[in-house]
């Protein structure tokens, strides 16, 4: 081999080497935005919660007719339990096998058995990422992520 095809053949494989380290990183970028998007979502969704639960006069404005005000700021504190965890299990912070001991931990509560009973089934019309038919929490029953956005 010549040496000036040498040197092209090296020059061609540093240069595809930088394309695919630079597709890799690309799809990073695009993998740790979407973490930080859904952190933001959730710290809203939490601190929305906190809000609700602690302050009587905001809680009313909210509150669903059958209910007084401090069942449903119990309620939502009961939430609010229940999407630290969810989170929690989505940022894999839970370790596997151990969603179900915090979750029922959670439902020991009468205050989650509550909500859930009120709230549940409006939890389960939501979009699952299981098809399987469930009566638990949808956090509980869905695939665990070990990246985010793809399942293991």
């Amino acid at each position: 081999m010549k040496l000036t095809t040498a040197v092209l053949a090296a020059g061609a494989a540093v240069s595809l080497a930088t394309v695919v380290v630079g597709a890799a990183r690309l799809r990073q970028d695009a993998r740790h935005q979407a973490e930080r998007n859904e952190a933001t979502v959730a710290r809203n969704q939490l601190d929305w919660l906190t809000q609700m639960s602690a302050n009587p006069d905001l809680a009313k404005l909210w509150t669903p007719e059958d209910l007084d005000v401090e069942e449903y700021m119990q309620l939502l504190k009961a939430n609010q339990l229940i999407c630290m965890l969810s989170l929690r299990d989505r940022l894999g912070f839970v370790r596997d096998g151990r969603l179900p001991f915090y979750a029922s931990k959670l439902m020991e509560r009468d205050v989650c058995r509550r909500y859930w009973a009120r709230f549940g089934a409006s939890a389960l019309r939501r979009p699952r990422a299981t098809s399987a038919p469930s009566t638990s929490p949808r956090c509980w029953t869905r695939p665990r992520r070990t990246t985010w956005g793809r399942s293991p």
